[in-house]
């Protein structure tokens, strides 16, 4: 991956707004970016919708 052209993000689950998963995607050629898909949250044990908050890699905020 090239420095400095991708852009972090932690997905967060909608119910019990635990932060689950991190993911990296390239700004500038991504023309469809996801803002909300269902993904599997351990603390809710099912799965739920997660929405996509851009953070930097490895902070759960």
């Amino acid at each position: 991956m090239a420095r400095g052209k991708s852009q972090f993000c932690t997905w967060f689950c909608t119910e019990c707004n635990a932060a689950n998963y991190i993911t990296a995607y390239n700004k500038k050629s991504n023309e469809r970016i996801l803002k909300e898909r269902s993904k599997f949250c351990g603390e809710c044990r099912k799965h739920v919708p997660h929405r996509r908050k851009d953070t930097k890699k490895g902070s759960g905020n």
